[in-house]
């Protein structure tokens, strides 16, 4: 029997559903392309380096209040209708502020989303009882198996087709304790204590379902003196589970405001940063403008920026862009003739994804490069242990006759 063999043979002793084999040698995945769910701003699509939210992965958003975390996470829900038509939504409404008028006003499809609020959105037992399953506990008092089923096994075995969770918000979640005891009483840490247990569980899970969970979370002043001046509920353990975790703040500037003809805001600059990200390299910051009503807008400006820094768009002055036979004398003509013209800024978006697709690809050969290298280099050295084996064993048989 061949090593592949052995080590095929010995997963499958340890698989027990649909005899699947949840193993494969790391070089198999190389050039993987990952599948996402676009957030619906090309700028923070490259910031994650991703080019969106990916399927079975947790990410968090989490800002001050009106900082544009729901609003990011209903865009989320709309580009997640786009990506699959049949497929439904799940929104845990924790915080019981959501709004349907709002969300069918940015385009979603309200019969689509599934909405869990009240108690079962609060109580923390309840709600990750109700995504996870219970546990079945035999007459010796051991846990096998599950007495109930959950949301993700459902969707696991594909009898309910959702295609993203979103859960607004994770402070707002009562760990268990905190349900029974009196008002105002001081608990210390239990929802960090409940989160490390369960969010362990939560990310297997997720994986397994294949979907993006976002999670929503309130910000925290940080008291420590170095550093960010900001952090988030749920403990250091609990960070481990995200594959991303992205800080969303509402641009301060005057020039940051968006006006409508009465002179009344609509919408805003949004900074993100990407503090954490599996998928690339962090920190990664960018700027884009949204909409309240219609969400992420002046997506031109975004194509022109990343036209720039993939040098699909070239500057031969310091003023000048040109494109192809096409060139503009200072940015603001550049970006107008983006706004005036949408197949031309498609058409750089797509030679923007093309230019980082290279790059991907350059990196990739290189990898496989790397390994062919390093795998050639223990077949030589396994080669060498064996000639000298043989010599030595040569020697001792002619010491042998000898004596």
């Amino acid at each position: 029997m061949s090593e592949k063999d052995n080590i095929k043979s010995f997963f499958k002793g340890y698989v027990d559903v649909d005899n699947k084999l949840e193993f494969k040698r790391a070089i198999e995945t190389v050039g993987e392309e990952l599948e996402v769910i676009p957030t619906g701003s090309h700028l923070l699509d490259d910031a994650l380096s991703s080019g969106g939210y990916p399927y079975g992965r947790i990410i968090q958003f989490y800002g001050r209040a009106a900082s544009g975390k729901t609003l990011m996470a209903m865009l989320a829900i709309r580009e997640a209708q786009k990506k699959d038509l049949e497929a439904s939504q799940l929104f845990i409404d924790a915080e019981g502020t959501f709004s349907p008028d709002w969300a069918e006003e940015l385009g979603i499809d309200t019969a689509r989303v599934v909405l869990v609020q009240g108690d079962l959105a609060v109580n923390g037992r309840r709600l990750f009882e109700m995504l996870l399953g219970k546990p079945k506990e035999d007459a010796k008092h051991k846990l096998s198996g599950k007495s109930k089923e959950g949301l993700f096994d459902k969707i696991i075995d594909k009898s309910v087709n959702i295609n993203l969770c979103v859960l607004d918000s994770l402070g707002q979640i009562i760990p268990p304790g905190e349900d029974v005891s009196e008002v105002g009483k001081m608990n210390i840490s239990l929802l960090s204590r409940f989160l490390t247990t369960t969010f362990r569980k939560l990310s297997l899970e997720v994986m397994k379902a294949n979907i993006p969970f976002i999670v929503i979370n309130h910000a925290r002043d940080n008291m420590n003196p170095y550093g960010a001046d900001h952090t988030y509920s749920g403990g250091n353990a609990y960070s481990h589970s995200l594959s991303a975790n992205i800080w969303f703040e509402a641009v301060s500037r005057k020039d940051a405001q968006i006006l409508d003809e009465k002179e009344e805001k609509i919408g805003h600059i949004m900074r993100a940063t990407v503090e954490k990200s599996k998928f690339g390299p962090h920190p990664r910051k960018c700027e884009f403008s949204v909409n309240f009503s219609t969400g992420v807008c002046k997506s031109h400006e975004e194509i022109g920026q990343l036209a720039l820094h993939y040098k699909v768009v070239t500057k031969p002055t310091s003023v000048t862009h040109a494109y192809g036979d096409l060139s503009w004398v200072g940015a603001p003509k550049f970006l107008a003739a983006l706004e005036e013209d949408p197949s031309l800024a498609e058409e750089l978006l797509q030679k923007v994804n093309e230019a980082r697709l290279k790059i991907k690809e350059e990196k990739r050969n290189h990898q496989k490069e790397k390994i062919d290298s390093v795998t050639s280099d223990v077949i030589e050295d396994s080669e060498e242990d064996v000639e000298n084996l043989l010599k030595t064993a040569k020697s001792t048989k002619n010491k042998k006759e000898l004596e």
